[in-house]
């Protein structure tokens, strides 16, 4: 597409065929219906908040790999911790209980 001021804009469209089971296929149109929108509009706004979800994800657990990354720590040392912590976490529970 050429624009009035001569500039060339091109639009990327990806198509996507699913074969769905008919249920699912059903649940899908219900679902889209539901929300206000046509299945193709809200399968595509579906994929976007996945998208977005998964980089929130990223930003929020940078810091925390860095942390990792910069502590030396193998995964190994770090299923120890864990374990370990979890391990005195049911101890104090069950000392708690029987008190």
């Amino acid at each position: 597409i050429v624009s009035s001021r001569g500039f060339v804009i091109e639009f990327a469209i990806m198509t996507v065929t699913l074969e769905l089971k008919p249920e699912i296929e059903k649940a899908l149109q219900e679902k889209a219906r539901d929300n206000g929108f046509e299945v193709d509009v809200y399968l595509e706004k579906l994929i976007e908040r996945d998208i977005e979800r998964r980089k929130m994800l990223d930003e929020i657990l940078a810091p925390i790999r860095k942390n990792f990354a910069d502590s030396g720590m193998s995964e190994d040392d770090l299923n120890a911790v864990i374990k370990s912590e979890r391990q005195a976490m049911w101890e104090e529970k069950h000392v708690k209980q029987a008190s």
